[in-house]
């Protein structure tokens, strides 16, 4: 038989559980906006079945992050940026994801490595879009990217092997935040020193709101938000949303 004090702690929890999940419990309307309607959407797009058909054709065997990169295009949808600069390749599939969210955006992919840049400029032939690939080191090309005067951007920086990486990646972003800039950082987690170094970054004044899923981070600039950061937890087919103190 459960004891009157343990059948109130399942109550509780289950009462927190309902007021965190998809959104509930988020009085920032547009931070509850997005969790409901971009991070946790579960509507079908057109564009995933297309690259996922091609997927398919090309490598059967091979497997790449099919909810992160449905979660790319959901957030190149929803912002519609002018360039989108993707740090990093994914052999092209998240490339294709970032580029049918948002069709109309110039985007940029820097890929030092020319086996991977070759990969994805393989696969975009078969599904061709306005992608312009630079072949630098990921801080050289930002640099040289944003020499281009590039505003309204989204970044997608992909999981990197250091925290001086990161770093250095972070430095050479953080001079041209602007009031809608998008920053998405993943491998935020791969160990503490990198975690150490995204908790840095998003104490800089020009972010307003974050979101960290765990190993990716969601970072958005925009002067009108309040300075926010939400952390978001799985538990079994829902994301649980808390605030939480840098």
């Amino acid at each position: 038989m459960y004891s009157r004090f343990n059948v109130k702690q399942f109550c509780q929890r289950k009462i927190r559980k309902i007021r965190h999940r998809k959104g509930y419990g988020v009085h920032s309307p547009f931070a509850y906006g997005l969790i409901t309607k971009v991070i946790e959407e579960k509507s079908g797009y057109y564009a995933y079945k297309q690259i996922e058909d091609l997927h398919r054709t090309l490598h059967d065997r091979q497997n790449f992050n099919k909810r992160k990169c449905r979660l790319l295009f959901r957030l190149a949808n929803r912002f519609k940026p002018r360039c989108i600069i993707e740090c990093g390749s994914e052999d092209g599939y998240s490339t294709l994801y970032l580029q049918k969210g948002c069709p109309t955006a110039r985007l940029f992919c820097i890929e030092p490595d020319p086996i991977r840049r070759a990969t994805a400029e393989q696969l975009l032939m078969h599904l061709p879009g306005n992608v312009t690939y630079i072949d630098r080191t990921i801080p050289e090309g930002l640099s040289f990217l944003h020499g281009e005067e590039l505003d309204q951007h989204l970044i997608y920086l992909h999981s990197l092997s250091d925290a001086s990486q990161y770093q250095e990646a972070f430095e050479k972003i953080s001079p041209h935040l602007c009031e809608k800039s998008i920053i998405i950082i993943d491998g935020i987690r791969q160990e503490k020193g990198i975690f150490r170094v995204w908790e840095n970054f998003s104490r800089n004044e020009k972010i307003r709101v974050t979101f960290d899923l765990y190993n990716l981070a969601i970072a958005i600039c925009n002067p009108k938000l309040n300075k926010q950061n939400y952390i978001g937890r799985k538990k079994k087919n829902c994301i649980l949303f808390q605030l939480r103190k840098i």
